[in-house]
């Protein structure tokens, strides 16, 4: 008697090799699902430490305010004499600014949340403009004094830098 067989001597080996492409492209496709995990990750990372740059630099700004919120008269500003206060002019320019405790002066207390951040956050204040408020000669002078503060975050990497500016108008009386 003869046997019938359901398969022909051309497809012997087919189930075996639906086996092997069916692993391969599993292979792939758990391999560059790997990849795209680990660089989602990095993107995860690098954003979280740009953003503690930037509450860092915001708290310096905010700090800077706080300053010539803070100030009775223009005189006590201190520019000069104190690090980070300058008068109309002297501050150097962004590029040149060196962010120590010669030229700027630090946030004295960082919250625990920013404890990672690679720097202290800074801040300048320099005197920009004056607009007189009366006509009269009034010894010292009132009016509107405008100042730039400067601040300067970093995060947990020194490569997340920020820099952040504002104008902040005070009247004097």
């Amino acid at each position: 008697m003869r046997r019938k067989t359901l398969l022909s001597h051309n497809e012997e080996g087919v189930v075996l090799m639906l086996c092997l492409i069916t692993l391969v492209v599993l292979t792939l496709i758990g391999v560059s699902t790997t990849t795209t995990s680990r660089l989602e990750v990095e993107i995860a990372g690098n954003d979280k430490t740009y953003k503690e740059a930037f509450y860092a630099a915001e708290m310096a700004l905010t700090a800077g305010e706080t300053v010539v919120n803070s100030l009775l008269s223009r005189i006590e500003l201190n520019d000069g004499i104190t690090p980070g206060l300058y008068i109309k002019g002297t501050q150097p320019a962004w590029k040149q600014l060196v962010w120590d405790n010669t030229h700027s002066a630090a946030v004295s207390s960082v919250p625990s949340g920013l404890s990672q951040v690679s720097a202290s956050p800074r801040y300048t204040v320099e005197e920009k403009n004056f607009t007189t408020s009366s006509k009269l000669l009034d010894d010292p002078p009132t009016g509107v004094y405008l100042f730039t503060v400067r601040a300067h975050g970093t995060g947990a990497n020194k490569a997340a830098e920020v820099l952040l500016e504002s104008i902040y108008a005070k009247h004097y009386n």
